[in-house]
């Protein structure tokens, strides 16, 4: 049932032709092994082995694929004659692939259409829902540098993110980046907690508590001083920032709107079709619900 190419029995050719990989030509389709009417070629293996593996791994991959394709085909192939209920497997299989189809058309209508949703819609939604969009996590504003625990401005920087006055942002950005590593301004616009504590290698307590009574963080981990200045903060359960909420909102709408043009685009397709004579529906159209006290007639 099971007819090896002499060339893997002796291992040449098969170390040969993985030996870098994408050493067979794409055009070689010598056959590997047959199980009934199914062949596996040296092409169809090559294309699964990565390229740039050591010729060693390359060939015993190449063993391994062959032998698991050898496993699979004979398994399913005595299995089909040994099984009582293939005509259920076979309509779960055609159902699966009706799914997939239909799944990777979807995704290629999404795909096909990107929607810009106007900042006044943004607006207008968060009007009407803002007390639906809540903090799940502090919003803050401040500073954030990251720089040597040597460096030699570092009691001036201290000083300057202390203060965060105009005046001490000025002096930082102007003479106290120059050994930095990593520096964030967003005095100006609120900021996720998460995104500045990612930053820093220390396990903070509850953030909520944490901003609530630390303006000013230092602390020096590998070398490394990292110090964060909050001049304001909203907690968690607050209302969000418009400025925080467009940005989840945009998404939100620009979902509502591909939605919705892939039910008009279906709505479209069954009206053709309907058109066409490819779909006939017979069903009744649905009666309306008995009034109250009246009985429902049977059917």
């Amino acid at each position: 049932m099971v007819n090896v190419a002499l060339g893997l029995l002796l291992g040449g050719w098969g170390v040969a032709a993985c030996g870098r990989g994408d050493a067979v030509q794409a055009d070689v389709e010598d056959v590997v092994v047959e199980v009934g009417d199914s062949a596996l070629t040296v092409s169809d293996v090559v294309k699964r082995i990565p390229h740039g593996i050591a010729p060693a791994d390359s060939a015993a991959l190449f063993n391994s694929i062959v032998d698991g394709w050898m496993e699979q085909m004979l398994l399913t192939d005595i299995g089909r004659d040994n099984i009582d209920d293939m005509a259920e497997i076979e309509r779960m299989v055609a159902q699966y692939r009706k799914k997939l189809i239909v799944a990777s058309y979807r995704r290629s209508l999404r795909a096909s259409h990107r929607w810009s949703v106007p900042e006044d819609s943004i607006r207008r939604y968060f009007r009407a829902n803002s007390q639906s969009l809540i903090l799940e996590r502090p919003v803050m504003k401040g500073l954030y540098v990251k720089i040597p625990a040597d460096a030699s401005r570092l009691a001036d920087i201290r000083r300057w993110m202390m203060t965060a006055t105009p005046d001490a942002i000025d002096n930082l950005e102007r003479y106290g980046l120059t050994d930095a590593i990593e520096y964030s301004f967003f005095e100006d616009k609120w900021t996720d907690w998460d995104i500045v504590a990612r930053q820093i290698p220390y396990r903070f307590p509850d953030p909520d508590i944490f901003v609530a009574t630390k303006q000013n963080f230092e602390t020096t981990y590998g070398g490394m001083t990292y110090l964060l200045h909050i001049s304001s903060y909203l907690p968690s359960g607050e209302v969000m920032p418009y400025e925080v909420a467009a940005p989840l909102i945009a998404e939100r709408l620009e979902v509502e709107a591909g939605q919705k043009y892939e039910r008009q685009l279906i709505a479209g397709l069954y009206a053709k079709a309907r058109k066409e004579g490819r779909l006939r529906d017979y069903r009744k159209p649905q009666q309306s619900a008995p009034s109250p006290g009246t009985e429902k007639e049977k059917i």
